[in-house]
């Protein structure tokens, strides 16, 4: 079987965490991990032309990331600021005007998006309307077949009904968490009960699989006709949950190109967010 060609589209930044700085974003997060896992897999981002971006693309190239898709661009280098409680859940407060805000659409990367069998994005990276229509154009070049993650990764004030909506209706599948669930029900009327709101997500756009994750208390699958897959989450020591997200979704969507059931792959999606979780720091050595 050949190695399924995966792409992370959207922001990398440097979370600035209590013990100090670490390499993240949600591309970066879920390439790596696709990669890690069999697939063949490239983060498409921007940097800024700065000692930052260059040490952002140094670091990536460690972790064994091809960079060939992260542009650079006369914006600084995105910082996080990342503070724990004291469970180690993280709360963000994220730059603005960074380089993945002019996040663009070149024909290189059209030409590979054209050929992938799955692509990631999420909401944060579309919060300037030109770095939007720059993923939105990547969404339409990919293939019919290619799975469309929407990981909705809602940070802050950064989304808005219309581009969630717009995401939601190119996508085969979402991923959300208990946080994210609300307010997703809130913007589009959804029933109060986690459940049925599931469900309904999944019959209302479409979707293959909707991802449902809840902490250190379980995750589920869900599709158009309801429940496919629940797990509790194991108990683990938690350093910090940064990047644990990406990693599940990583897991589950290359486990399934891989030809895993959806109860395989959701296993997978556990067991590596489960090791995510007992580290620092969103990307961990598989």
């Amino acid at each position: 079987m050949n190695k399924p060609l995966i792409f992370g589209i959207g922001e990398i930044v440097w979370d600035c965490l209590p013990a100090g700085k670490k390499l993240g974003g949600a591309p970066v997060n879920f390439s790596y991990y696709a990669g890690r896992l069999g697939a063949d897999s490239y983060a498409v981002s921007a940097v800024g032309k700065d000692s930052l971006g260059e040490e952002t693309l140094e670091s990536c190239r460690s972790f064994g990331l091809d960079t060939r898709f992260i542009e650079q661009n006369e914006l600084p280098t995105s910082r996080v600021l990342v503070k724990l409680d004291s469970s180690g859940v993280p709360q963000y407060e994220i730059l603005e005007g960074v380089a993945w805000d002019a996040l663009d659409a070149s024909e290189e990367v059209l030409a590979a998006v054209s050929r992938a069998d799955a692509i990631c994005w999420g909401s944060l990276a579309g919060r300037t309307d030109r770095s939007f229509k720059a993923i939105s154009s990547m969404i339409v070049t990919a293939p019919e077949g290619c799975m469309k993650v929407f990981d909705i990764n809602l940070r802050q004030h950064y989304y808005s009904r219309e581009k969630i909506e717009s995401s939601l209706g190119a996508a085969s599948a979402l991923k959300l968490n208990e946080d994210e669930l609300p307010v997703l029900s809130g913007l589009f009327n959804l029933p109060t009960d986690a459940a049925d709101a599931l469900c309904g997500i999944a019959q209302r756009w479409s979707l293959d699989y909707v991802i449902y994750t809840c902490g250190a208390a379980f995750s589920e699958i869900h599709g158009t006709n309801g429940l496919i897959s629940h797990i509790n989450t194991p108990k683990v020591d938690v350093a910090d949950t940064v990047g644990a997200g990406d990693s599940f979704t990583a897991a589950f969507i290359t486990s399934i190109l891989l030809g895993k059931t959806t109860r395989e792959a959701h296993e997978m999606a556990v067991s590596l967010a489960a090791k995510v979780c007992s580290s620092s720091g969103a990307i961990v050595e598989i």
